[in-house]
């Protein structure tokens, strides 16, 4: 099975978990994003792999024409609902990511939320998202961060892909920043925060109860022998707990001949 396809399957089953979830669809959050990613009123903006739409709302408050892009028809299906139908600002569209249907130059910004660790090849995504962007545009990445230690590392990657299927690999904050760098742009901030979080909220997103139940028993077993997996993995009063690290990262093409062809 492509995965492409696997994507598909597992955001379909998680649609409506994924868009419940508090640590994800909190205000905070995405009002911190959007303000991150939209320069000004008449911006033009790409929420790429928009997901269930949970940022959609706070992007469309600040830029003046906002897209989200999905290749899973189910979660653009809850973006629909979640806003307004005689809405003209907010336009989604399926895509696949790495070859979307948008002339050179067309956006101003473009958010990847939570979404680059989910493609097989971050590299091509990235070079898409120049070609999208006006020359000076602005990239916005949120994602998770893992351990610089290449075995934490691994083993951490080995249990998103237990949990989540379409989880392809985390990578520390310095490589993630390399990748953006390499494809021609230029960080100007970042920003780092620690999310702790229980096991049954964080599996819950899933909706897949034989799996998490397996992986519950693999994760007890490795907190009771001490390891942490580089997400502090532990036990409290019976209950399992994990952190996550996110990252804020926000760039600029680093070129001004990024002209349409």
């Amino acid at each position: 099975m492509s995965h492409l396809r696997v994507t598909r399957d597992e955001f379909a089953r998680q649609a409506e978990s994924f868009a419940g979830a508090p640590l994800l669809s909190g205000a905070d959050l995405t009002d911190q994003v959007a303000e991150a990613a939209v320069g000004a009123r008449d911006w033009r903006v790409l929420d790429l792999a928009c997901g269930p739409g949970l940022l959609l709302p706070s992007l469309a408050a600040r830029a003046q024409r906002v897209v989200g892009v999905d290749f899973t028809p189910e979660v653009l299906t809850l973006a629909r609902r979640r806003i307004r139908e005689d809405s003209l600002q907010i336009s989604l569209v399926r895509g696949v990511a790495e070859t979307l249907p948008f002339h050179a130059a067309s956006f101003d910004a473009v958010v990847l939320r939570l979404a680059l660790h989910h493609f097989e090849k971050p590299s091509v995504v990235l070079r898409e998202v120049k070609r999208l962007l006006r020359p000076r545009g602005r990239l916005v990445v949120v994602d998770i961060l893992t351990s610089g230690d290449h075995e934490v590392a691994g083993l951490y990657n080995a249990i998103e892909r237990l949990r989540d299927r379409s989880h392809v690999q985390l990578v520390p904050e310095g490589e993630l920043i390399a990748a953006i760098e390499t494809e021609g742009f230029r960080l100007s901030r970042r920003m780092t925060w620690n999310a702790p979080r229980g096991f049954v909220e964080w599996a819950k997103i899933i909706s897949d109860e034989p799996r998490m139940r397996s992986l519950e028993a693999i994760l007890r077993h490795l907190a009771r022998a001490g390891v942490t997996a580089g997400i502090d993995l532990r036990e409290e009063g019976g209950e399992l707990l994990l952190t996550y690290t996110f990252a804020l990262l926000v760039a600029e093409l680093d070129r001004s001949d990024n002209l349409p062809v």
